[in-house]
């Protein structure tokens, strides 16, 4: 892996290679095997979730966010500054939303107690991808917006 590789990307590139090899591992044991491994499905879903909004928070920090990117080609040069900096308020503004919800719901899932059906884990592990990667989404954004504010201010 590169040195420069942020840390959530070098989990979601772990998380990647183990959906794979569960999934690998679930196919090969239902058509070789004749049997069913019910809890690699539901496991793999779960850290697909994790490996999402990971992946959000890198996006977010290397720039790469499939929204910006494409806006700012549409957008004329003059208010490219204002733009970004619209787009930088907008997701730091999103982002504090989501960890605002996403804490409700996952001490709604804490106090109720559910769990998934195949593993029988508690839901609120899978929940907290959501405000904990939101966080990180922030924590990503601050250099960007530094970065924008630098620059409207000239």
């Amino acid at each position: 892996m590169k040195k420069n590789m942020l840390i959530e990307e070098r989990v979601v590139a772990i998380l990647l290679i183990i959906m794979v090899l569960m999934v690998t591992a679930q196919v090969l044991s239902r058509y070789v095997f004749h049997t069913s491994l019910s809890h690699t499905e539901e496991l793999v879903r779960y850290l697909f979730v994790w490996a999402t909004f990971l992946g959000i928070a890198a996006a977010a920090y290397r720039n790469r966010h499939l929204s910006i990117a494409v806006s700012q080609s549409f957008i004329p040069s003059r208010y490219l500054k204002w733009a970004r900096w619209a787009a930088a308020t907008g997701a730091f503004l999103f982002a504090i939303t989501i960890i605002f919800f996403g804490v409700r719901v996952v001490l709604l899932q804490f106090e109720t107690r559910q769990t998934t059906a195949a593993l029988g884990m508690p839901m609120w592990i899978i929940g907290l991808a959501i405000p904990v990667c939101s966080a990180l989404l922030v924590f990503r954004l601050i250099p960007g917006a530094v970065e924008v504010m630098k620059h409207k201010c000239r």
